[in-house]
């Protein structure tokens, strides 16, 4: 077996004993669970990339579009949702963007490494992906992944006369839905777990679960930011997740997350207070039952979420003192990890690029370095070179057999250039036939 197979053996084919692993990208899913919408894409519907029973199928674009209408006092409207081409962004932001637009959105790329993705653009989907088997926690853990959200879903609303049927105005608003999270979890279904759509995000419902929440969707009076958030979602051992207020359990952080970066996010737990993070720290009374000691081996320790530059800086957007084993009271105090997603009636695509996992803390396995980042340029910057300049494409001697790197001598040859004086005109007067004999032989 040569090094590239068992590179690929190593990281791809996952024994049952390990402590950690990573997904450079999804071409290959083993020890992955898909439930729902979720499915792996290369960002292009091609029937010959189709494998499997998940490839591609998340992939569609858009799903029939959703018209409703009615009327008012003056008005009737006929109001359309359908998935946003990011073509018409800047005409919707400048002359007909309605309320809740956004203007920082993206359409899907069109080719891509296989990634993860848990939904595809249509409303009330939801999806779940978990890896099969359990990680002990509370001593500490810490993942990284990276994501993007694209094709956002548009409502664009016709306003016309009453009584005249004149077009009265039009407004679009480019925005979706609803987000993901990243979830730790001891629900009885296992790896089949999949909780309610729409704002629930996928994990509401789900037992014995905390849940670190991209929320994309403002709920109002549910949530308390309007703008894109993170959050630390649970609601102990004993009660179903709920992913708006009922179930927060510290301040959520605002930061763009729908915007089609690609954002890095690295989730730690640490079985103490890292008393570096402590500036950063957020909390709410809901936390108090889960503030102290639970034996040995079971402290108070600390959560800690970091995104984009803030893990190069190890500075987090949010850290919460917390004691994991009283928040989830994990039987063999070992729990399922994994993602899940939900849209409601407005909808986008939530995609995972890569992912790591190792259950200690600090993680010092080697498989932390095929983690992909994703945080610089996969085209080299470096120039096509040749030895150096030469006669024809190529360069170097040419004079033998062309030698490594070198191109033979390419300049376009001929034979000497023969015509007749009658098919002669270029730098020869306008009379010229009548001065040169016709079949007058030029070289």
């Amino acid at each position: 077996v040569n090094d590239v197979e068992v590179h690929r053996y190593r990281f791809m084919c996952i024994p049952s004993d390990i402590s950690d692993f990573v997904y450079p990208n999804f071409n290959e899913t083993t020890g992955l669970i898909f439930n729902g919408d979720a499915g792996t894409t290369s960002c292009t519907s091609d029937l010959l990339l189709d494998y499997g029973d998940v490839q591609n199928k998340a992939d569609r674009f858009n799903q029939d579009v959703i018209v409703q209408r009615g009327e008012d006092t003056d008005l009737t409207f006929e109001t359309s949702i359908e998935t946003n081409k990011d073509i018409y962004n800047a005409e919707i932001d400048q002359y007909i963007s309605g309320f809740l637009h956004r203007n920082d959105t993206i359409s899907a790329p069109r080719k891509c490494p296989v990634r993860i993705r848990l939904t595809p653009s249509g409303p009330s989907k939801i999806s779940s992906v978990w890896f099969r088997d359990k990680f002990a926690v509370y001593r500490g853990f810490d993942t990284y992944f990276t994501f993007q959200i694209s094709d956002h879903s548009k409502e664009c609303t016709l306003h016309r006369d009453q009584y005249f049927s004149a077009i009265h105005h039009r407004t679009c608003s480019v925005r979706g839905g609803d987000g993901f999270a990243f979830v730790l979890h001891s629900d009885p279904d296992n790896t089949a777990a999949v909780g309610r759509a729409g704002g629930q995000m996928g994990f509401g419902g789900l037992k014995r679960s905390v849940a670190i929440a991209f929320d994309t969707w403002p709920n109002p009076g549910q949530d308390q930011l309007s703008v894109d958030h993170i959050s630390v979602q649970s609601r102990g051992p004993l009660e179903g997740n709920d992913a708006l207020e009922l179930g927060l359990l510290g301040l959520p952080r605002p930061y763009p997350l729908a915007d089609g970066r690609i954002h890095l996010v690295r989730i730690a737990y640490f079985d103490h207070i890292v008393t570096e993070y402590l500036p950063y720290l957020v909390a709410s009374e809901s936390l108090l039952p889960y503030l102290s000691d639970n034996g040995e081996q079971k402290r108070i320790g600390m959560l800690a979420v970091f995104i984009d530059e803030g893990v190069g800086r190890n500075q987090p957007l949010l850290a919460m003192p917390i004691n994991l084993s009283l928040l989830l009271k994990l039987p063999a105090d070992k729990a399922t990890v994994g993602f899940t997603s939900s849209t409601g009636t407005f909808y986008e695509k939530h995609d995972i690029l890569s992912w790591y996992f190792c259950e200690e803390q600090p993680c010092t396995s080697p498989h932390k370095s095929d983690f992909d980042y994703h945080q610089s340029s996969k085209h080299s910057s470096v120039p096509l070179r040749m030895q150096h300049e030469g006669a024809g494409f190529g360069g170097g001697d040419t004079e033998d057999f062309p030698t490594r790197n070198t191109s033979p001598d390419t300049t376009s040859w001929e034979k000497p250039l023969e015509h007749f004086s009658r098919d002669r005109n270029h730098g020869l007067a306008d009379d010229a036939s009548n001065q040169i004999p016709p079949n007058t032989l030029y070289r």
